[in-house]
């Protein structure tokens, strides 16, 4: 009951409630040329054999994503020279930290496809760690100019 009326009063004053940070569904044209990315890093993959082949599968993934902003990036007139700085030590451990997390999650089963399901839960932990981000800047109030 008191929640009716809180909508009430709000939609009353016009505040709408905020929605939920999701991804909306992708269209199957959006789908296709992650899917044929994935497909041919893939067929790298299992051009030759592998000791660690789910971390050579995100590699593989983390190069072509860099390479293919680069390459976006620099079509703009001004934006030419595009090359990212050296990572310093404390960057570099949080990252090796979580993809050792993910590789531990990975050896807990069997998977029938190891690397596509480290990529998949990476590409997971992302989305959720974004939506934690843009949840907790909502709190925040800041001014931009």
């Amino acid at each position: 009951a008191i929640l009716a009326q809180v909508a009430v009063v709000s939609s009353a004053l016009g505040m709408a409630p905020k929605r939920k940070w999701e991804l909306k569904p992708f269209k199957p044209s959006e789908n296709a040329p992650w899917r044929s990315a994935v497909v041919s890093v893939r067929k790298q993959l299992k051009s030759k054999r592998r000791q660690h082949p789910a971390l050579f599968l995100l590699a593989a993934v983390g190069k072509h994503l860099y390479e293919a902003s680069k390459v976006l990036y620099q079509q703009g007139k001004k934006n030419r020279d595009w090359d990212l700085k050296a990572f310093t030590k404390k960057e570099k451990a949080a990252w090796k930290e979580a993809v050792a997390g993910v590789q531990k999650h990975l050896k807990a089963k069997r998977r029938e496809h190891p690397a596509l399901f480290l990529l998949a839960v990476v590409g997971k932990h992302l989305s959720e760690s974004c939506e934690e981000m843009y949840k907790d800047s909502g709190k925040r109030t800041t001014k931009r100019k």
